[in-house]
């Protein structure tokens, strides 16, 4: 199929950031071996290295996979789209293929980690294990809409940049990837909701459950599955308005 090649270029552009990914990693595995062993001795009642390691997985996955977002943003304002659709691709092959490339960004780039992750599990059960893939697939999925929603949305680069920022902030920090639920619920209430509806939230504890409890959650599943075919839909609407502008 005609996708695979759209799906190609942009995995392959994804390899030209290797100094930028190279120091996302480096910053990732100091979140992991400084930031999450100092906090294991200074906290007793959680085991806080355990804890934060399947969030780091996660957060990598959504700085990756947010990526596509600002190719498409900067296509979009300098028109370089139009170059694109006079390549012999339909319409819903270039949306599509843009989407799925920006999940399998996100997996290529949060893989190590994730394997570190399962390696220092805990509760490697062999059947579970297969099923992260799919469902981290799944958020990627979401979150490379998301990114590409927020592109087509917001036509100015500079505003797109800021809002990507403001994006960051509240979707990394207002999450389980750093604290526990509990913690959110002493504060105010915005925050805490936006902790409980968060997907960065939902595929932290999934991946959690599954490499330290052993167990799957089907609320976790129903939310990203929602959140992933919602904002696919959506931002592939207005992608294609966008690019036909």
């Amino acid at each position: 199929m005609r996708i695979i090649y759209v799906i190609e270029r942009d995995v392959r552009q994804f390899f030209k950031y290797r100094w930028w990914m190279a120091g996302l990693i480096s910053m990732n595995l100091a979140d992991i071996f400084i930031l999450a062993i100092i906090f294991t001795n200074l906290i007793t009642r959680l085991r806080y290295f355990e804890f934060v390691l399947p969030g780091i997985v996660v957060l990598a996955l959504f700085a990756s996979a947010f990526t596509i977002g600002r190719e498409v943003s900067i296509e979009i304002r300098r028109r370089i789209h139009y170059y694109i659709l006079s390549l012999p691709f339909r319409d819903w092959e270039v949306i599509l293929g843009r989407v799925i490339a920006g999940s399998i960004r996100g997996l290529i780039y949060s893989s190590p980690l994730l394997l570190l992750a399962i390696a220092l599990s805990p509760h490697p059960d062999p059947m579970l294990l297969l099923v992260i893939p799919p469902f981290l697939f799944i958020l990627s999925l979401g979150i490379s809409s998301l990114a590409i929603f927020l592109a087509t949305v917001i036509k100015n680069f500079d505003a797109y940049i800021t809002m990507r920022g403001l994006l960051y902030f509240l979707l990394i920090f207002n999450s389980t990837v750093f604290y526990p639920l509990s913690v959110f619920e002493r504060l105010p209430k915005p925050i805490y909701y936006i902790a409980i509806y968060n997907p960065i939230t939902h595929g932290a504890d999934l991946l959690r459950s599954i490499l330290q409890e052993g167990a799957i959650y089907i609320d976790n599943i129903i939310y990203l599955t929602l959140f992933s075919m919602i904002f696919l839909l959506i931002s592939s609407y207005l992608y294609l308005k966008a690019i036909r502008d």
